[in-house]
């Protein structure tokens, strides 16, 4: 059997890039940037156009693109979730108008006044600057879900504006397509002079409700693989698979029908895709597994996709082309601000709301290049030039939409990432939400071992119960009133409540405050434990924590006495590398007080197990066991 070397040392070349763009694009995050400006920033470096660090073709990997788009198209179906926006859809359908018809009109009437002082189309005839005009247009009208989406897990962003604007990325995403048919029909007519053949309109129609009913049988395969207990490695390797088979399908069904017919059926697999996960997402039961799947892919596609789209980036047509590529991306801007603004009155929105209703629709992709390589492969007079021009705009588009994304979340207030404010004080501040019988005793038992203890809770009877602890009550969990009971001051939050409220007390905490130490007691099954640990908390269960208690006490009945302080002499406290002098000092330059020894490190959520030559970090997390003095 021939293995192709090259081939297998391009994939290779290209997973060790995909990994370090991975890391440095933490980079451009510290800087405020999204992640994945990051990426195509760390493609475009590693590209055949400055350090050519991919031997080869970068196009014999093509089917990486096909496997990540199609996975972004099920993604995207999967966001579409009606129960949810339900309340939404009024708002949804007002702005997916406004944008569709508003930037297609604006676009086109732009294009067609300022043809002749564009340079590309300034020595175009009459009906191919109107061929052209019409193809930009509808090309304008696409977006990106695949950079939405990727922006709004970054942001862990979530709210009416986010709900709207990726709704209102999908479904244009979905209509452009059937738009592009219907105008890819008609400038072939004003291109070639031919008279208007309907058939050709019928067969856009026949791919279009094909393509649905493809999707929906692919949904039923997508279900059909969770009805197993099958490894979750099988799974997601499956998903992946029943996606890149989407684009294979796609690819024979045109070439047969092609060479066969005489008539071509292009099945769109990105709409394959949408249609896909949008029926599993609201007509089946495993909506939550494939949510799951989708979450715990998205870390490896997203920087893999816009890594490659990075590294493909034709810098030297950029720079030959990027007078045009502006003032199109101008025309195009331009367009979207007045649809956006349109669409802002029309649903009376707040003026922040108005104000930042245009920037989730810069961004542009996959679907746009997909349509781009059609017309490029049909019109072969302007089309290969036309195509590296809007890729052009597109390039544009790609680094400056992320940011403006970014940025509005952030400013509109759905942005629900982890506060940096907190700050460890040596306090030993302790924070108990419940009202049972367990709180107080642990809230008791924590006071007599030297913490300051308080009771927050939304009972005003439970002052009766306990005296000794100072008791915080308040009417809601909100942060009004966490700042009235000045809980910035917290070092640790215990809490003993069910599921829904303890998630909404924990979401609280992450985003305003940041407090790395929070234990949910799940005095009940939690139904969804995963969101828990998302926010760093842990979910402690009484019945399987005494289990686990007991197995200790039969491995090592010495340090599970000690941990557990049954010997009095014995205390285990953790602390925080605050020293600026010790940070990067190795343990055995140290001096510890007689009786101490530290038996783990904590660094970035890994734990260490220290010997005499680790070296301290700052803000490393040290368990220490040693007398109380």
């Amino acid at each position: 059997m021939h293995i192709d070397k090259e081939f297998l040392i391009l994939v290779v070349a290209f997973i060790l890039i995909v990994a370090a763009s991975n890391t440095l694009s933490k980079i451009f995050e510290k800087i405020k940037l999204p992640l994945i400006t990051g990426f195509i920033t760390i493609g475009v470096i590693a590209g055949p156009y400055l350090l050519n660090m991919l031997p080869g073709d970068i196009h014999k990997i093509e089917f990486i693109n096909d496997i990540s788009l199609a996975f972004i198209a099920i993604a995207s179906g999967a966001e579409i979730y009606l129960k949810e926006i339900r309340d939404k859809i009024r708002n949804i359908g007002i702005m997916s108008a406004s944008q569709f018809f508003i930037t297609f009109i604006v676009s086109f009437g732009l294009l067609y006044i300022l043809a002749d002082h564009i340079p590309f189309l300034r020595e175009k005839d009459g009906n191919i600057k109107l061929a052209i005009s019409l193809l930009v247009s509808t090309i304008f009208i696409a977006r990106s879900p695949a950079s939405a989406i990727a922006i709004i897990n970054e942001l862990r962003a979530k709210g009416p504006f986010t709900k709207i604007s990726l709704g209102v990325t999908i479904v244009k995403d979905i209509f452009v397509i059937l738009l592009f048919a219907i105008v890819f029909s008609i400038s072939e007519v004003l291109v070639t002079g031919l008279k208007f053949d309907f058939v050709k309109i019928l067969i856009v129609i026949i791919n279009i409700i094909l393509s649905i009913g493809l999707g929906w049988v692919y949904a039923k395969v997508i279900g059909f693989t969770f009805r197993f207990n099958l490894p979750k490695f099988i799974q997601l390797i499956l998903l992946l698979a029943i996606g890149w088979s989407m684009f294979a399908l796609s690819h024979f069904v045109r070439d047969i029908t092609t060479e066969y017919i005489n008539a071509t059926i292009h099945l769109e697999a990105l709409l394959v895709g949408i249609i896909a996960s949008f029926v599993v997402t609201n007509y089946s039961k495993y909506r939550l597994n494939l949510l799951e799947n989708v979450e715990e892919l998205s870390p490896y596609v997203y920087p893999t996709f816009f890594t490659f789209i990075g590294a493909t980036i034709n810098l030297d047509l950029l720079l030959k082309y990027w007078p045009v590529a502006f003032l199109l991306f101008g025309i195009r801007f331009i367009s979207i601000v007045i649809a956006s603004f349109t669409g802002s009155l029309i649903l009376r929105d707040t003026f922040k709301k108005t104000i930042f209703s245009w920037t989730p629709y810069i961004t542009q992709a996959g679907v746009s290049i997909g349509l781009l390589t059609i017309i490029a492969d049909h019109f072969q007079g302007f089309g290969y030039e036309l195509e590296v021009i809007i890729i052009a705009v597109i390039i544009i588009n790609q680094f400056v939409g992320p940011p403006l994304f970014k940025l509005a979340i952030i400013s509109v207030g759905e942005s629900h990432l982890k506060s940096n404010d907190y700050q460890y004080d040596f306090n030993r501040d302790l924070f108990v939400f419940g009202v049972g019988g367990k709180a107080i005793l642990f809230a008791k038992t924590m006071k007599s071992e030297g913490f300051n203890v308080n009771i927050v809770t939304d009972k005003v009877d439970i002052q009766k119960e306990c005296t000794e602890i100072d008791i915080k009550v308040i009417d809601r969990f909100d942060f009004e009133n966490f700042e009235k009971i000045n809980f910035k001051t917290c070092d640790v939050a215990i809490i003993f409540r069910r599921e829904e409220i303890a998630y909404e007390i924990c979401e609280l905490i992450y985003e305003k405050y940041g407090i790395p130490n929070i234990i949910v007691v799940a005095e009940n099954h939690f139904k969804d434990v995963e969101r828990f640990n998302d926010l760093d908390v842990t979910v402690v269960a009484p019945t399987s924590a005494i289990i686990s208690l007991l197995v200790d006490f039969v491995k090592s009945p010495q340090a599970a006495s000690i941990l557990l302080g049954l010997r009095e002499e014995r205390e285990t406290v953790d602390i925080e590398v605050l020293a600026k002098d010790v940070h990067g000092r190795a343990m055995r330059d140290l001096s510890f007080p007689l009786g101490t020894l530290i038996i783990s490190l904590k660094r970035n959520n890994d734990i260490i197990l220290p010997h005499g030559y680790t070296r301290f970090r700052l803000h490393d997390i040290v368990t220490v066991v040693g007398t109380k003095e």
